[in-house]
């Protein structure tokens, strides 16, 4: 190779420039996708409703996480595929900590 780079090709099969992208052509306006709006708000309620977790929701495993804030032993962080079962998992871990603690 001689060290110069190929052009990069602005021609379709068609015969016109493809791309978004391409030069001469003015930027799109682009609006912003909210993505699992709802579970979003689900995880900020629960995290007002319980005071002593963290609550958020992760939209790109659409999964609902908490941390506990206590310093206890047990474990800190739970996730779950729906705000119920999250719930759950939070009371059981909160068992599990107030057994360790009083035995």
């Amino acid at each position: 190779m001689s060290g110069r780079h190929r052009p990069v090709q602005e021609i379709g099969s068609q015969g016109r420039p493809v791309g978004r992208h391409r030069p001469g052509r003015r930027p799109e306006k682009v609006t912003r996708r909210r993505f699992d709006a709802d579970a979003i708000a689900q995880a900020a309620m629960l995290d007002q409703l319980e005071p002593g977790w963290l609550v958020w929701y992760g939209p790109y495993f659409r999964r609902f996480y908490a941390v506990a804030m206590s310093g206890k032993v047990g474990p800190l962080c739970v996730t779950a595929r729906s705000c119920e079962a999250l719930r759950t998992q939070m009371r059981e871990a909160e068992a599990v900590v107030r057994v360790a603690v009083r035995a």
